[in-house]
């Protein structure tokens, strides 16, 4: 269900063997020729930093980053934001392309916002792992901080493309699910599992 209008930032790579052309420091770390999807990591510059390589059926290794500046932080979707309006922050680049003005730290490590030029009240965070605890105690940092969070709906798949595949707007559940200050604490509460 990604939109069609974000297809163009995905990419087809017949074999992962071939990355090492971006960083020969993976030489010896890449064995594997399957084809994955190749997911670019561009900084605001449009200078391309990194490169995950998601697999398309059930391997173990789901994804595999490789990074082509050691020094830029692996955020997806810099070159697309706009950072006059509210920049949402999601865990996983695939998520990302559903929503406008979207980027994703490719993984729980949202600290990394911390290092951009992101004015604080246009943030927003969104994750839905209530029983993942390392995330439950990121979302409490923020809203402790007084940043903005959705709390998701109990009856929610926690990926944004399941809920898609579900049919719902995901861009209105968040919109009517972005908490800040006490309110935030108190829908906290009672979401988190862990």
């Amino acid at each position: 269900k990604i939109p069609k209008e974000q297809w163009h930032r995905l990419y087809h790579i017949d074999s992962i063997a071939d990355i090492i052309q971006l960083n020969p420091k993976y030489k010896d770390r890449i064995k594997s020729e399957e084809s994955r999807l190749a997911i670019p990591f561009f900084n605001e510059e449009g200078i391309l930093t990194a490169v995950t390589l998601r697999a398309y059926g059930t391997s173990p290794l789901r994804y595999i980053l490789v990074k082509i500046n050691e020094d830029s932080p692996t955020i997806f979707g810099l070159d697309c934001i706009s950072k006059s309006k509210p920049v949402r922050i999601v865990e996983g680049p695939l998520d990302s392309l559903f929503l406008d003005n979207c980027i994703a730290c490719a993984g729980t490590s949202f600290n990394k916002i911390d290092t951009l030029d992101l004015p604080e009240d246009n943030i927003i965070i969104i994750d839905n792992q209530p029983k993942n605890k390392e995330v439950c105690n990121i979302l409490e940092r923020y809203i402790k901080a007084g940043r903005r969070v959705v709390i998701w709906p109990d009856d929610l798949p926690k990926d944004i493309n399941e809920m898609a595949l579900a049919g719902a707007n995901v861009e209105d559940l968040i919109s009517n699910n972005v908490f800040q200050n006490l309110e935030a604490e108190l829908k906290f509460v009672n979401w988190r599992k862990c």
